[in-house]
């Protein structure tokens, strides 16, 4: 830990705060899309590539229902996930609803809707899919595969031994490439893809919960290991949260709340 760790968090608060008369008036509305960073990141060394299509819809669930019965669950059962419901999870975080000519909307909002955020999946027990990392590429709709090993004591390490991890079907790690957002939003940038990132999260859970799954989001891993695992950079490509999803019993919430 940086030991001056708080008085960098407060410089970082008071550099990214504005007073009234400090912007020009309309700065936002004359940004060019045509020039904007590059929207949808692809690989193209991969061991597979997995097409994901439409998912399977199930019949609606109650949204006020599901809101009321929202818990955080992690007793995963040693069952893999369908790759339908790995589908329907990323399409509640990540898929494309509209097209809007110079830009394309998505289930989640986003500032400016420039979509920072990246969606990397630990997968250790999916249907159809062998064990490894992969990675969502939203413009193909498809799972991109970049390792191909047993992620599960990699996830148990890098998130300090969160036995949830070493569980889970999926751990799902969140990056932001940072320029997207900073491009238009410069400094304030840095406070909006965290948020980002919490729209992203909390449309997983309603998902995870809708379909009877386990999840919990996790903000505990170690930075820099999970960078130089992912291959990106730490600053302008930067992990900024994960979660892990599985299969429960199905018992009463706090009896699954926790791994046993």
């Amino acid at each position: 830990m940086h030991p001056d760790w708080q008085k960098i968090a407060n410089e970082f608060i008071q550099a990214t705060s504005y007073r009234v008369g400090e912007l020009e008036k309309g700065w936002a509305s004359r940004y060019d899309f045509s020039k904007r960073p590059r929207t949808y990141l692809h690989y193209e060394d991969i061991f597979a590539r997995v097409p994901l299509g439409e998912p399977d819809f199930p019949a609606p669930a109650d949204l006020w229902e599901l809101l009321q019965n929202r818990r955080s669950k992690r007793n995963f059962l040693d069952q893999p996930l369908t790759l339908n419901e790995l589908n329907l999870l990323l399409w509640g975080t990540q898929g494309i609803t509209a097209d809007m000519g110079d830009y394309q909307l998505r289930t989640t909002p986003s500032a400016g809707a420039l979509y920072p955020i990246e969606t990397y999946l630990l997968i250790n027990h999916v249907e159809g899919l062998e064990k490894g990392l992969y990675h969502l590429n939203v413009r193909d709709w498809c799972l991109e595969g970049l390792k191909q090993e047993d992620t599960s004591e990699i996830a148990y390490r890098l998130t300090e031994e969160q036995e949830m991890t070493r569980r889970a079907a999926v751990n799902f790690v969140w990056t932001a490439m940072v320029d997207r957002t900073r491009h238009k939003y410069r400094e304030r940038a840095y406070r909006y893809i965290w948020w980002d990132a919490g729209h992203t999260a909390q449309n997983l859970h309603l998902a995870a919960n809708a379909l009877g799954l386990g999840i919990t989001t996790i903000g505990h891993w170690m930075d820099h290991d999970m960078h130089e695992y992912l291959g990106i950079d730490g600053t302008e490509h930067l992990s900024v949260l994960m979660a892990s999803v599985g299969k429960l019993a199905g018992g009463h919430w706090l009896e699954e709340r926790r791994p046993k």
